[in-house]
């Protein structure tokens, strides 16, 4: 612009704007400010800029010329404003604090929508089933794939339904009886019998019931040829290895596959204490087959909504057990030192602890309590520091389950209207060539 005092005309989609060559000089390396009448856009017989564009978002992009500042409109979305911006070669950074809500919600909002996307159904790169193993995989791992694909899923969730209710049952004195499965003789288990410890002499002493051996062995091949074949066919081993549903079946294969072997040698067990430990933990860690349940999410959004949810607030978690642990630590010094002269509790800094941990989450077992007026000031101290401490963060991971269930039912509603479409479409072809197939199948039949 040569004479920055002479007014400018624009034509934006029929709508007339008209301001000063100078406001357009505001943003010097703006398309606006490098506009002349040479340019394409420019009518020389009603003497305006022409540009087919949003007659709205250009009343925002002058008002950021004449204020410099850029306000959004509430009914205007962020990403529309930033492509309009991108278009006048203006730079985003002059968003008001007012504003910062309404111009960076997209992109919130994008965030979740790609994450619900990601975790779709089905999590394969195959588009089409053209091998066996592709079937396979689809049938494992994606439930609405086929009616034998669902077949599976109903079968999968009943063995590890099965499978946890083995676990639960397997210590009941009357489903066990005496040793079968390996050859012990009584007098290897003097310590046992003396302890007087009555589930460590049911879990070593006896045997599960044959049909319950079998039942749990049933379970450990099924999820050991699962996991198997999954791997066998999965088309990217490194991400089949990596995902936590996978290494979650691994771990409670090996951990119910360990305890299987260990039942042979029970006469070991009863010897070392070592033994009898690792026996417990392995037991202990097959209780994973509970997470198998989340397999659920595939066929419930809500579910997967919900996991989503918790993991998009890990760092929320994160920052409440770190304030909790100083919470924990100062308020367990304190009650140590506030019942110094009390010699029957709080004997140590971890047993201060102890108790800090079930005050601040208002659980209280009593088993250890302060005697002192000082003792009894900490402890509503730290009784209403756990409450504020637990609720702001329960605040945000509902906020957020909020937000991802919103989304997901936008996203639900959206792929319920292109199925609806399709139907339609489909619909539409069919009356246009409503004998188009019992042509063909007559031509089929009269070829051969």
């Amino acid at each position: 612009m040569e004479n920055n005092a002479h007014r400018v005309k624009f034509n934006i989609r029929g709508r007339t704007f008209e301001t000063f060559a100078s406001t357009l000089n505001n943003i010097s390396n703006s398309k606006l400010a490098k506009l002349t009448r040479d340019h394409t856009s420019y009518d020389t017989e009603k003497q305006e800029y022409f540009f087919d564009r949003d007659p709205e978002l250009f009343n925002v992009i002058l008002n950021l010329l004449v204020t410099g500042n850029l306000h959004v409109p509430k009914h205007i979305c962020g990403a529309l404003l930033r492509d309009e911006l991108s278009f006048w070669e203006i730079e985003n950074g002059n968003v008001r604090e007012c504003c910062w809500r309404q111009y960076f919600q997209h992109e919130d909002d994008m965030a979740v929508l790609n994450d619900l996307i990601r975790h779709e159904d089905l999590k394969s790169s195959w588009t089409e089933c053209e091998t066996l193993k592709e079937r396979i995989w689809l049938v494992l791992n994606n439930p609405g794939s086929s009616k034998l694909a669902k077949t599976w899923y109903c079968l999968y969730l009943c063995v590890v339904f099965m499978s946890i209710v083995i676990f639960c049952i397997w210590n009941i004195q009357d489903l066990r009886t005496d040793l079968y499965v390996s050859e012990i003789i009584t007098h290897h288990y003097p310590d046992i019998h003396l302890s007087g410890n009555d589930k460590l002499t049911t879990l070593i002493l006896t045997d599960p019931v044959p049909a319950l051996f079998a039942l749990e062995t049933g379970c450990l091949l099924f999820f050991l040829v699962e996991w198997s074949v999954g791997f066998f066919v999965c088309p990217n081993k490194r991400e089949f290895l990596t995902s936590w549903t996978h290494i979650v079946s691994f771990v409670l294969v090996f951990a119910m596959l360990m305890n299987f072997v260990m039942e042979f040698f029970k006469s070991i067990l009863a010897e070392n204490e070592v033994a009898r430990w690792f026996y417990f933990i392995f037991k202990a860690i097959s209780m994973v087959r509970l997470l198998l349940f989340i397999r659920i999410a595939r066929r419930f959004s809500a579910l997967r909504v919900l996991l989503l949810a918790i993991k998009h607030s890990l760092l929320e978690l994160l920052l409440m057990a770190i304030t909790f642990c100083i919470g924990m630590l100062f308020f367990a010094t304190l009650i140590y030192y506030a019942e110094i002269t009390n010699t029957n509790s709080f004997s140590s800094i971890f047993i201060s602890m102890w108790w800090a941990i079930i005050t601040m989450t208002t659980v209280g077992y009593g088993d250890v309590y302060p005697t002192s007026i000082a003792g009894y000031v900490v402890g509503v101290l730290c009784a209403l520091s756990g409450l504020l401490l637990l609720a702001m963060p329960v605040a945000i991971i509902a906020s957020n389950f909020s937000e991802y269930y919103s989304q997901n039912s936008f996203h639900q509603r959206y792929l319920k209207l292109q199925k609806e479409r399709k139907t339609m479409d489909v619909s539409e072809i069919n009356k246009v060539h409503p004998h188009k197939d019992s042509k063909s199948e007559d031509e089929n039949s009269n070829n051969q």
